[in-house]
């Protein structure tokens, strides 16, 4: 008798919290906080990035539409229609040429907020937003360390930048006003032209690229993986290969971003990458970076992680109690 009456209970309680999960399911906000630099802030879209198959929507490559945070949050509800993106941050998205808050269709104040800061390099965002954090004045399920540009432009040395890197990690691990470990993707930046010294021979454009990688992929690698320890949820995103190695997208199945000069040496096609001289992207290469990150996260882990523990805080704890009893 008593087992038949547990067995019911907790059948009970089951469909309470199947039908408590499925009020839910059709929209679980993603909170996402950003410690990013200028390629993060400066936003503007006026498009859609995707067809709803994920195939590209429109193939301009114009300096007028650029920033990569619509294209993954686009790219992130595809991939699950329940995931709607809410940005936390202490400022707007902002247009890179007037530096006032963006007023694109898809980035404006109403919808972007971030705490990236154009210029800055781990230590100038510290600085400005180290506060954030140890107050814990957001609440954010994600965060994005999406850092390296101005730190490699600034000639910082690796090993000073690894334990920038590093702190900024923890701070951000701890920073969230509603999560304990919240999950945080170091995605260091994208293929630009930093560290370039204008070398247009093969070995000088080799040496370019094995600077950056070592500043965008193997030091944040390294980060993430070294940091992925007594709870917390560390994530290494690679931004900067699938430029580099030209990677065979949903939304760009055979696209180059490489050109081939007269003398045959190979560089990046920062043309067809930057809006301008400035290392900021154009719609396309901010498109391709948006669905790589996107593509990248494990979607079915972020559900685990950030959704799973909270159904059970919908239900009376005495009500549990009872049924338990």
């Amino acid at each position: 008798m008593l087992s038949y009456k547990l067995n019911s209970n907790l059948l009970f309680f089951c469909s309470i919290l199947l039908f408590s999960f499925s009020m839910q399911a059709a929209s679980l906000p993603l909170r996402v906080y950003v410690a990013g630099e200028s390629v993060e802030e400066f936003n503007h879209m006026n498009t859609k990035s995707f067809k709803s198959d994920g195939s590209l929507d429109g193939v301009s490559n114009t300096p007028d539409e650029y920033g990569w945070m619509v294209p993954f949050s686009q790219r992130l509800n595809l991939r699950d229609p329940e995931l709607v993106v809410q940005w936390v941050g202490s400022s707007c998205w902002t247009d890179q040429n007037s530096w006032e808050c963006s007023t694109g269709t898809y980035t404006n104040a109403q919808i972007g907020k971030t705490s990236a800061q154009a210029g800055s390099t781990i230590t100038i965002w510290q600085n400005d937003h180290q506060n954030e954090l140890l107050d814990r004045e957001y609440c954010y399920d994600i965060a994005f360390a999406s850092r390296g540009g101005n730190d490699l432009d600034h000639d910082i040395s690796p090993i000073t930048y690894e334990a920038q890197l590093r702190q900024l990690v923890l701070d951000l691990d701890l920073g969230s006003n509603c999560r304990t470990h919240p999950v945080i993707y170091v995605t260091a930046h994208l293929l630009d032209s930093a560290a370039w010294n204008y070398g247009y021979e093969q070995e000088a454009i080799d040496e370019w690229m094995d600077k950056q990688k070592s500043f965008y992929v193997d030091i944040a690698k390294r980060v993430a993986n070294d940091l992925n320890s007594d709870g917390r949820h560390i994530r290494f995103i690679d931004m900067w290969s699938p430029f580099y190695n030209d990677k065979q997208t949903t939304a760009f199945p055979s696209e180059t971003w490489w050109k081939t000069l007269h003398s045959g040496v190979k560089i990046p096609d920062l043309d067809k990458i930057h809006r301008d001289e400035s290392q900021h992207p154009r719609r396309l290469a901010s498109i391709f970076a948006g669905e790589n990150v996107a593509d990248q996260i494990d979607i079915l882990e972020l559900r685990q992680i950030i959704f799973a523990p909270e159904v059970p805080l919908n239900v009376n704890p005495s009500l549990l109690m009872y049924l338990l009893q």
